[in-house]
């Protein structure tokens, strides 16, 4: 999470916010009216830089949401899922990955836990923040342009040389097999099994 009196970015994951943080760690990180999470599990093992609004206000009681500007990274579905699994693949061999859930929206995470492209569509947007004016999405489809439309209103974006938004972080190479991989972007099916995030992506693509 990065946060200002203005304004307060969500690090949904896959969805290009190790960029974001970086950017901001290069760029912001004189600013002493920005807060930036540490990015580093041997630092903080529970990845509290991952926190959602309420994740956060419960973790601190004197942190409100206010009237600030709410920021939320995002992507379409199927390529989330492709992202998500292929990450989850790879840091963690060993669980018996099934591709074919992603037809379903669902994934192992780390744990073993079968978990579902909705539940962290409604973590970080839940409907009180769906509902909102002050909601904003940073696409990860058009991040360059999103992220100097939308941290321009706050920041002086114009130090950030073009070539950041082209530099490839923490990305993961692909693990996804090719005949599941046609059926997650050419069906729509899955989108029935994800009404929630097919909520906010009509939303946030609009």
């Amino acid at each position: 999470m990065i946060y200002s009196e203005d304004f307060v970015w969500l690090h949904f994951p896959k969805c290009a916010g190790v960029k974001i943080e970086s950017i901001f760690k290069a760029y912001y990180s004189s600013n002493r009216n920005i807060f930036q999470d540490t990015v580093d599990p041997r630092i903080d093992p529970s990845g509290t830089w991952h926190d959602s609004i309420t994740d956060r206000e419960k973790r601190d009681p004197s942190f409100t949401l206010g009237n600030r500007t709410i920021i939320c990274s995002f992507r379409r579905l199927p390529y989330w899922l492709e992202s998500r699994y292929s990450f989850e693949v790879q840091r963690s061999p060993d669980l018996n990955h099934q591709p074919e859930l992603l037809l379903e929206g669902k994934f192992l995470e780390q744990s073993g836990l079968e978990n579902h492209a909705d539940f962290y569509a409604k973590k970080y947007i839940p409907d009180r923040i769906l509902g909102s004016s002050k909601l904003r999405f940073i696409r990860t489809e058009h991040f360059e342009s999103d992220f100097m439309r939308i941290f321009g209103e706050f920041l002086d974006v114009k130090i950030i040389p073009s070539s950041e938004f082209s530099k490839r972080i923490n990305t993961s190479q692909s693990a996804l097999p090719d005949k599941i991989k046609e059926q997650l972007l050419q069906q729509q099916e899955v989108y029935a099994k994800c009404p929630y995030w097919k909520k906010v992506e009509d939303i946030a693509y609009r």
